[in-house]
Formats: C-alpha cells, sequence, structure tokens
C-alpha cells in the first residue's frame, strides 16, 4: 500500500492548539506533494475558511470542507465540486423552526457561506466559534428566507449540558436519516446522512481514481471517525479521545502540539519513499 493521497482534519490534528500550521508540517506537506501525492484538508470549516492554510503550502491542495458534505480537487477552484451532499430541505426547515426562541446559536451554511442569526444570548456562541475558526459570518434578521433551501449543514451552538439533551432527541428521532456528529462539546451538527469525511474522501480518491486502500487520514475527533475507518492508512493523533484511536490503524506518539504529523511522515516516508 504505497500512499497516493493524505488527508489531513484541521483542528486538533494538522493544527497545534494556537490554530497554527508549524513550518515542520508545513515542509511535510510540501514533500508529500513533491512526491506526487495529493494533499488534502478536511475540517467541518467552509471552504474559505480553509483557504489560508492551503496557500502556506503553496502547491495544488485538496479540501473536504464542511464535514465531507462538499468536496473540490483544488482549493483555488471552488466552482465545481467531486462531492456534494446537501442537507434534505424537510429536516433543515424544521431544525430552524425547533431552534426558535431558544437560547443557543444557529450556523446555517449554503453556497459556501456561514449565516447567523444574532438574537439575546446567542452572540457570545457566534464569537466562541469565530474565535475557534476565524470563520466569518452574514448576519441576517430571519431564516425565513431560506425556507425550503438545502443547506450544506445546519450547527446549533451553546451550552455542552443542553446541547447533549437536543443530541439526544435527535438521535431517538432521526437515526439512520441524518448524519449528526459532535465536533466540539459546545457544537452539534447536523448534515445529510450520507455527508462525511469518510464518503468525503472516497469521493476525492475517486476523482484521482486512486484507491482508498492509498490513502493515509489523520484526525483527532469522533468526526473523524468514518473517514479513519475508510482508508488504508488512519492515524489517530495521541490527543484524540479513545473511540477515535479504536477506529484507527495506529495511534501517533505525538499530539498536534508536538508536530506529530511531521514525525509521522517521516516514519511513512522512510517505510515507502526511499
Amino acid at each position: 500500500m504505497k500512499p497516493k493521497l493524505f488527508a489531513f482534519d484541521l483542528d486538533g490534528t494538522l493544527l497545534n492548539n494556537r490554530k497554527e500550521l508549524s513550518t515542520s508540517n508545513i515542509k511535510a506537506l510540501k514533500e508529500m506533494s513533491d512526491f506526487g501525492c495529493v494533499v488534502a484538508l478536511a475540517s467541518g470549516r467552509i471552504g474559505s475558511s480553509m483557504q489560508q492554510y492551503a496557500e502556506m503550502l503553496e502547491s495544488r491542495v485538496a479540501l473536504l470542507t464542511l464535514n465531507g458534505a462538499v468536496v473540490y480537487k483544488c482549493a483555488s477552484d471552488v466552482s465545481s465540486p467531486v462531492y456534494n451532499s446537501p442537507l434534505p430541505a424537510d429536516y433543515a426547515d424544521f431544525l430552524i423552526d425547533y431552534a426558535h426562541d431558544k437560547t443557543f446559536a444557529i450556523n446555517y451554511y449554503i453556497n459556501d457561506k456561514l449565516y447567523g442569526l444574532k438574537h439575546d444570548g446567542s452572540l457570545e456562541w457566534y464569537n466562541l466559534y469565530f474565535d475557534q475558526t476565524r470563520s466569518t459570518y452574514e448576519y441576517i434578521s430571519s431564516f425565513s428566507h431560506f425556507s425550503g433551501k438545502t443547506p450544506s449543514k445546519i450547527i446549533y451552538i451553546g451550552d455542552p449540558e443542553e446541547l447533549d439533551i437536543i443530541e439526544s432527541h435527535f438521535r431517538s428521532i432521526w437515526s439512520g436519516h441524518i448524519y449528526i456528529c459532535r465536533t466540539w462539546d459546545y457544537y452539534l451538527e447536523f448534515l445529510n446522512i450520507n455527508a462525511n469525511k469518510g464518503n468525503g474522501i472516497e469521493a476525492l480518491a475517486n476523482s484521482y481514481d486512486i484507491s482508498t486502500d492509498n490513502v493515509v487520514a489523520f484526525g483527532d475527533a469522533p468526526n473523524d471517525i468514518p473517514m479513519l475507518e475508510k482508508v488504508g492508512l488512519g492515524i489517530a493523533m495521541k490527543n484524540a479521545g479513545p473511540d477515535v484511536k479504536r477506529s484507527a490503524r495506529r495511534v501517533s506518539c505525538c499530539t498536534n502540539d508536538e508536530d506529530g504529523i511531521a514525525r509521522e511522515w517521516e516514519l511513512i516516508k522512510e517505510e515507502y519513499f526511499n
């Protein structure tokens, strides 16, 4: 299994805890590209908030955006995705109606834009999300004009204990119909049942005529599990949770704050490219 495609989750994996892409990790990804491998960034973010990291690599980079709901072969061209699996309109409309008069915030993603609705109590959650991702919001007065639309995904952002209850409720009524995941304690995400990083990386690999057996993926969070399980070599970071580590073929000896990607690349390079 000689690697031909490498996929990296961002937060908690490729980026350190200061949301920085280290010099060592940049060097590692550039070397992968120099060896003729496809390099892909995989995140729950929209493409525009991932661009800054793609540009730092100074090479062609693919993007798995919005947890794999929308996939692009090249970060510099987001006009024609190779995979697009939006949330059905009836579920999206229900989620908006359910959130009416609630204290948590709503992220609504459509056409690579992020919309938010300001109300009492929501601003602190929007600020929290911005601090974590640097994603830019377009604030609107109502979600009513999105009725009947098919967003890429919807996130509830709020108190973790409140989201625990909401998550349990929606899993009980929508299990097998909608993909529900927690990318952080404060985020509860809703996507198309086929929208996950596993299906996203498979679609990207197929677009290059690459078998998933020849794909290496790195992750640390529960939403990375479908991707780690799909590929030939799934590697969990040392800082990953127990479920994530169990889903991976191996666990890195280093965390995202210890240039874990660069260190794993040295091992892979020695095994497959020297």
